[in-house]
This record gives C-alpha cells, structure tokens and sequence, in this order.
C-alpha cells in the first residue's frame, strides 16, 4: 500500500465516469402479489435483485487510490416480527491511517396498500455511526414502516483504501436470492488474481473492453468491465460443527497479482513466502520483537528454576505470560504495543503477548517460533500463494525435547498446550527465519473429555436423591471456564444452575480446581428427583441419564456439503450406581450394545447389570477424530440416532412376588 500510495501521487489518475442511473429495476405491484415464500418457507425474507460495482479512483481528499463500490439492494420481507434484514449494520476498516467510509447513503420502504405503492424515505435522523474499536466504525440504520411484505432497498458509495484485495463481493447470504450482480472495472495496468468461491456455479459471465477509460500519466488507460452474475440462489445456513461460512459462501475474491506504473515500472505482488518471511523477521514489530529477550533478563530468574526441566520451565513462563499480560481484546500479526510496553502496561493485543512467550521461552534456551494464523471466524488462509491479508493473529510453537506444543497466552483460561476453538482453522505458518517457513495444522492433540459420575438411591417414597460429579479436561473444560467466569461471581453461577435446571432439584453444587487449568475441572451436584407418577407399589419407571442426555441429535440434514470440526477428539463417559428398593425386581430396560464405525472413527457403548439391588451403567462415547469428511456425515448421523434411543429407553423395575 505504501509503494502505491506514493507512486500514484506522482501521476494523474481520474476515471471519465460513472454510469449514473440506477440499476435498479423499476418497481412492480407483482413483486407484492407474488408469493416468494415459496421459493423457501423457512426464510423471513427474500432478496429480490442485488448490484454491486466497483472500481479504482484517485481520490483527492485522501491523497490516495482507493476502491470505489456502490451497491444496491431489493428485499421484501415476509415476517416483519422474525427477520432483521431492515435492520442494516455496514462496518467500515481502518487500514493505515485511513478508515473505509460511506457516500451518497438511501433507504425506502415501499408498500402495498389498496392497489398503490406507498413509498416512505429513510431519514438521515435514523443513520447512526458507531465507533466499535480503534480499527472499526458501524454505520447502522433501519428502514421504515416495515410490514409484512414490505419491500425495501438502499443504496450507498462506498470506499476503501485496501486496493489489495479490491471489493469482495458475497453471491450468498443468510436469506435466499433471485439475482445478484456483481461488476469490476479494473484498469489493464493492474491485475489481480481472481477466486470463486462457493459450492453454486456463475449464472453469466461477461467481460467487456472500455476503451480509454482512465486517464492515467497524461495518457487514456483501457480497462477490463468484467460482469458476474448468479440466478437463484438458496439461503446459506450455517451447521453445526462447521467452519466459518466465509470459507463456503458463493462469493468473489480478488488479490493483486501486479502494477505496472505510466513509466514502464512494474510491481509484482504474488510474493513467495521466502519474500515474505525476510519481510516479516525483519520488521520491527514483528521479528524485532521475538528477538526482545534482553526484557526478560531480569525477570527470568524469578519466573522459572534452576532444577526445572525445559518442558516445566516452558510452562512457568507460558502461565505467567498468561497471567501478567491480558489480551486487550485485539488480533493482529504485528505487535501493538511492544514486547517491553506489554510487560510494563500488562495488557497487549494478541501479537503482544505471544511475541513475549516466544521471546521469553528463547531466553530461557528453548525453541520457540511465531506461527501466523487465521481466526475461525476470518476464514482459511490461501494456499496457492501467500496472502497475508488472510492473517490476523500470531501463535507460538514450542519444540521441546522433540516435541512440538502449539500455545497461545493471550487466552486466559487456557492450558499449556492446548487451543481455543477460535484458533483451530486448518492450518497456520510457522516462521522459523529470513528464508524459512512451513505450514502447520493447527490441531488439538488433547482430547475434550466429560466423565459423569451418578451415585444415587430411591427411597420407598420414590425420590431419587445423590450426587452427581462432573469432570471435565480440554477444550470441554476451557469452554466451561470461560462460561463461568462470565458471571459476577461463583455464587452467581450456581444460582443461574439451580433456576435453569427444571427437570430435578440441586440442592447444593461445587466446583473444584477452576484455576488448575492442567487438571480435571471438577463440579459436584448434590440433587434430587421425584420420580411422581412413575412409581408405585407395583412398579418403578426411571431414566438413570438425567442429567445432560442427548435428545436431539447434531447432525440432523439429509446431506452435508461441509466437513464437521469438533475442534477435538471427544470422550463422553457416564458411570452410574443407583440402589433400588429391595422389593423390586428388574423387569426391562436397555439392551447391551456397542457400536464402532469405519476405521474406528467414533464408538459407543453401554452396558447395564442389576445386581444386589444396585443398577451400574457404563456408557462410553469416542468420537476419535477432531475432523470428519461430509462422507461420514451420515454415519455420524446414524450413530446419535442410535445413541438417543438408547438414552431414551427407560429402565423398570416390578415388584418381587411375595
């Protein structure tokens, strides 16, 4: 950006013009009349016609090329109570020192009433901008006097100082549409790599030469109109266990590839990753940082000891790295603030802090390297040829006694070793120096683990009182942590505990071990459960898996398109006793089973014996592997299947004859 900017203040750059007309079709009482609910009866509204166009424009205010994009949108609604696509939120970047803004913004509603459209104007009273972050402003506006079966549309300018990437344009969205066109104008001095991607193929595509579009160092440019079109194209929904939609919606993507300026200069910038790794580990903000081992000199010693091996003083420094720098919320692959700043602020962006463990791990002699990554939600990094933009974070990889362990100190409640949810996204890159990197998956080679442990007796009253203990490790427990430390206080949560569970009575809970990150997460729940009209002299009905049974099962669609990602490999387990009145003999329940599907890939098993008047249950659940193909789907599928009506098989016990 930098090379750009300066190079276009030394030429002339203006564009003959823009089409001024709206491309919007004129509006029809038959898109009033016209049932579109039918196309999907589960959306709450419709996008009816869509345009975008975009183009590159010397922009005088900002002593700057910037992307020029204008968009028009159409959309009826169906249910005005259930959709929120009148309710409108553009977020606007900051790239350098310049933000993305807004021009020429316009919203209507229109509506049917008594055979004749009513139009109602969005005011400029109803636009409101918002300053998220440092890095990112929300225009937000809602249009009007919407009904059901209102049609609205707006339009606004947009512009963008990131020329790099130019203007993505997404096909697919959250709610069906009949026609989305998308328009690029690209002057032939630039040429950027063009991606579709998405599962739903273009509808049309044209392309058309503008002859002597641009004027461009005292001379007329051509450029390229390239045109894109899809017809018909359903809802995105989002399923479970699934990557960010970003890496699946139908949508365009550019990246420069090369510049060629009025002089005959060239500019290329499909870089190889050795470019970029030189780049890199010599800026300061990021290799200069990494090298900062003279901030822990003093430190250091207080931090680990002498008689630690590697992997225990690795640890030492991780957790208190974790403990005395909070994460202020900010991603990025370039420090903020500082190794040095860091450490005096205790607080950093996500480069901060894991530029401080890798500098701190290799004053302490252990190897350590920064690994570039792409949060979940941000979509996976290209790899056909580096992106850097693809990037917002930055990892650390340890190599110890050889073995590697990926960590990330900016999360509070983390263990050493392991990662959240948000980092696990394929695959990140390891930089190791000037002229060297490699991609790395980022996995969890922890398992997420739950064990249940019942123990509990019905009394001759029917009421089943016990304990129940829940242990948890892995991400399971990471994401537990984190829930509970969202309330005010412990006490907080176990209220909320007791009013949220209605189908028995806690009376009384405990948590142990929430800062020992490395051991099992540990809650006790005293309860008890009044069996009511499912006991009697003459019989007893229950449910030994009471407490988070599996009724619903996760993978519930006729066809997956997408991979399933837990994220890690699980393991469920429940261990119940239960003592049953002596006068009571077995009389039908659950069957012994056990299911394996291919390859291993997940297992179940349950196993039920009454002895002595004591039920034990052991019922195990594997799911082995952190990633399965749409090709398991079904199998997956199939497996809850079983597995919930297993779970939902009652136990009964009949009174002994005398």
């Amino acid at each position: 950006m930098k090379f750009l900017k300066t190079l276009i203040l030394a030429f002339l750059w203006s564009p003959i013009g823009y089409a001024q007309d709206s491309p919007m079709p004129k509006i029809e009482a038959n898109q009033f009349t016209n049932d579109h609910s039918l196309i999907d009866t589960s959306a709450n509204a419709i996008v009816l016609f869509e345009y975008g166009r975009s183009e590159l424009e010397y922009v005088e205010s900002e002593r700057q090329l910037m992307v020029s994009h204008i968009k028009h949108v159409r959309i009826k609604i169906f249910n005005k109570d259930e959709s929120e696509d009148a309710n409108i939120v553009i977020p606007l970047y900051k790239y350098g020192n310049t933000f993305e803004y807004l021009r020429e913004l316009k919203g209507k509603t229109y509506n049917y009433e008594n055979g004749t459209i009513v139009t109602t104007d969005l005011e400029k009273s109803a636009i409101f901008n918002e300053k998220s972050s440092e890095y990112l402003n929300l225009t937000k506006f809602t249009l009007p006097n919407i009904k059901n079966n209102s049609i609205i549309e707006y339009s606004y300018r947009f512009y963008t100082p990131n020329v790099h990437n130019f203007k993505k344009w997404n096909f697919q969205s959250d709610i069906p549409k009949l026609y989305s066109e998308y328009v690029a104008v690209i002057p032939s001095v630039f040429e950027y790599n063009v991606n579709l991607k998405g599962h739903y193929p273009l509808s049309d595509q044209k392309s058309e030469l503008l002859s002597k579009n641009f004027l461009w160092g005292g001379q007329r440019q051509d450029c390229s109109k390239m045109t894109y079109i899809m017809r018909e194209l359903p809802a995105f929904k989002e399923e479970a266990f699934m990557l960010a939609p970003v890496n699946y919606i139908s949508s365009i993507n550019f990246e420069m590839r090369t510049f060629h300026d009025a002089n005959g200069g060239f500019k290329n910038f499909t870089r190889k990753w050795s470019d970029i790794d030189l780049e890199l580990m010599t800026d300061k903000e990021f290799g200069g940082q990494i090298k900062n081992k003279g901030a822990f000199k003093t430190i250091l010693p207080e931090i680990i000891k002498a008689d630690q091996n590697k992997l225990e003083q690795a640890k030492s420094i991780y957790y208190y790295i974790q403990k005395n720098i909070v994460w202020n919320e900010f991603l990025g692959k370039y420090s903020q603030d500082g190794v040095k700043k860091a450490l005096e602020q205790k607080k950093g962006n996500i480069a901060d802090i894991n530029f401080s463990l890798i500098a701190a791990l290799s004053a302490a002699e252990i190897e350590a390297y920064p690994v570039l990554f792409s949060t979940r939600n941000n979509g996976i990094p290209s790899y056909i040829f580096p992106v850097m933009s693809d990037f917002n974070g930055v990892l650390c990889l340890a190599k110890i006694d050889g073995k590697d362990y990926l960590l990330d100190a900016s999360k509070s409640l983390l263990p050493f070793g392991e990662l959240s949810i948000s980092s696990i996204n394929d695959r990140g890159r390891i930089v190791y120096s000037k002229d060297k990197s490699d991609w790395i998956e980022l996995i969890n080679t922890v398992p997420s683990k739950t064990f249940y442990n019942i123990i509990g007796k019905i009394n001759e009253e029917g009421i089943l009182s016990g304990n129940i203990r829940i242990q948890t490790s892995g991400l399971e427990a990471y994401q537990k942590r984190f829930e509970i430390e969202e309330y005010n206080s412990i006490e907080e949560y176990e209220e909320k505990l007791i009013e949220k569970t209605t189908n028995f009575k806690i009376k009384s809970s405990k948590l142990e071990n929430l800062e020992n990150l490395e051991s099992f997460m540990v809650e006790t729940i005293e309860f008890e459960l009044n069996l009511r009209d499912n006991f009697n002299e003459a019989r007893i009905l229950f449910n030994p898996i009471f407490y988070e049974r599996t009724t619903k099962n996760p993978f519930n669609l006729e066809e997956r398109k997408f991979h399933v990602d837990l994220g890690a490999a699980r393991h469920e387990s429940y261990n119940i006793n239960i003592s049953i009145p002596e006068k009571y003999n077995l009389s039908g329940g659950p069957k012994n089973m056990s299911l394996v599907l291919p390859e291993s890939a997940a297992k179940f098993s349950y196993r039920s014996i009454f002895e002595n008047n004591q039920l034990m249950i052991r019922q195990e659940t594997f799911l082995n592997n952190a990633l399965y193909s749409p090709d398991e789907y079904f199998h997956l599928k199939e497996l809850f299947s079983r597995i919930i009506q297993q779970q939902n098989t009652d136990f009964q016990f009949t009174k002994k004859n005398d």
